[in-house]
């Protein structure tokens, strides 16, 4: 359901990889069976969204937790972040709402009102409280995810100095 998970840009991550992918002549398809993804997206969602899907939602659980544990290529964003952080061994607890770029070898911005840290990872599973295109903000991180999937990154310098510009606009 990208159209409900999605509420900052984050099913933009897809089109980053896809890009990517073509532009490193790497064969890619979209399929809706998160057993048989190469890589699998859950974007940010309204809490609406997460209590409607929630049943959903439960079923993946052990299927996240492999994932997680097996370091696949995965990203869960926001809300699904909160959601799954039990089955990453998270323990999920309220603080003071953070509003915030966050820097240093992830950059995005998060509003969150979770002690979570802004990036949890395993291998190339990334739970994060960074919102929007993830990929496109952190090159490193894709060139990885890249490789893993069996694609040669071919990351053009005009689009990693897109990058840095938006982090010194950022303060980031």
């Amino acid at each position: 359901m990208p159209e409900h998970f999605n509420n900052n840009g984050d099913q933009g991550n897809i089109e980053v990889l896809a890009a990517e992918l073509s532009a490193a002549k790497a064969t890619h398809k979209f399929i809706g069976e998160i057993e048989r993804a190469d890589f699998v997206l859950f974007g940010d969602a309204s809490r609406a969204a997460i209590r409607h899907y929630e049943s959903e939602l439960k079923v993946m659980r052990p299927l996240v937790r492999e994932r997680f544990s097996k370091g696949l290529a995965t990203l869960l964003v926001g809300s699904c972040y909160e959601f799954f952080a039990g089955d990453l061994g998270l323990e999920l607890r309220k603080v003071t709402r953070r509003s915030e770029f966050v820097a240093g070898e992830y950059f995005g911005y998060r509003n969150t009102e979770y002690d979570l840290a802004p990036v949890t990872r395993n291998g190339l599973f990334v739970a994060t409280s960074l919102y929007g295109p993830f990929l496109a903000k952190n090159p490193s991180y894709l060139s990885e995810l890249l490789v893993g999937l069996g694609a040669k990154p071919e990351l053009l310098p005009e689009r990693l100095s897109w990058i840095e510009k938006i982090r010194e606009v950022s303060g980031g």
